[in-house]
């Protein structure tokens, strides 16, 4: 037969298949668990001392259950990363099934990044995952790291797909979404809308964070004489757009809502 289920009577999981159900299900994100000490980190001159915490890389939950160290290299800047290997061989040590049975883990490590980080798709042929937990910066002799808050459920800032004509007002002017800890938060800052290019659509957010019901929120347009008051829509299927009336345009849009996502 060419087709299986995994968690079935008698059927066994491998790594690699748990890995896939849980990169799904976390939807693809490589992220900090709210554990042990989150592994905040702590500078000795160049060692860097790595506490406690969990994570997942791509599907795989990786923890460190007592502070680790790391030496940076001296006068460079990078990130301190949680490595996934699976180049690497596992030592093994005893029977499978018996008490004596131990693995020693060699396909996660911590590391040093001066360059690119190395993300490569572990669910899909990739070997060698790199998730930053930090940026370094170092001297000769002493080194600053700043900790990346790269907590589960929280997806940071990402850029609206806007429809092809629309514009922004300024080089500071956004469009944006993020979830966090189930809540989904949209900022728009100084978008141009045009009804006679795109019908009246913004963007679209992906289905998976739109509402499960429409909602119409409060959005302001700003001028150099008024500010007006505009409805926005957004559509469980993502389709959010400006509620026209009467003009063809709706000039430096802004508007700042959430929702929980359920």
């Amino acid at each position: 037969m060419a087709i299986t289920m995994y968690q079935s009577d008698r059927n066994t999981v491998s790594p690699a298949n748990d890995a896939s159900l849980y990169t799904a299900i976390t939807n693809g994100q490589s992220v900090i668990l709210p554990r042990g000490n989150n592994f905040n980190i702590t500078v000795n001159g160049l060692v860097a001392t790595i506490g406690t915490g969990q994570a997942i890389i791509q599907g795989r939950l990786i923890e460190i259950t007592q502070p680790e160290t790391l030496t940076l290299p001296a006068n460079s800047s990078g990130y301190i990363a949680i490595v996934v290997d699976l180049t690497k061989t596992n030592d093994v040590s005893g029977s499978a099934g018996t008490p004596s049975y131990s693995v020693k883990v060699n396909q996660v490590y911590l590391a040093a990044v001066t360059g690119t980080l190395t993300q490569d798709d572990l669910n899909n042929g990739g070997f060698v995952n790199e998730m930053a937990i930090a940026k370094f910066t170092t001297t000769t002799t002493t080194a600053t790291a700043t900790v990346q808050q790269n907590l589960m459920f929280d997806t940071g800032w990402q850029n609206i797909s806007l429809v092809t004509g629309n514009s922004f007002v300024a080089s500071d002017s956004f469009a944006q979404f993020r979830l966090l800890n189930n809540v989904v938060h949209v900022r728009i800052k100084g978008l141009n809308v045009s009804k006679s290019q795109n019908g009246n659509q913004v963007g679209t957010l992906t289905p998976l964070f739109s509402p499960d019901v429409s909602l119409y929120v409060a959005a302001h347009t700003y001028s150099s004489s008024a500010v007006n008051i505009v409805g926005l829509n957004v559509r469980p299927d993502g389709f959010m757009y400006v509620d026209f009336t009467g003009s063809n345009t709706r000039t430096n849009v802004n508007a700042n809502f959430n929702y929980p996502l359920e």
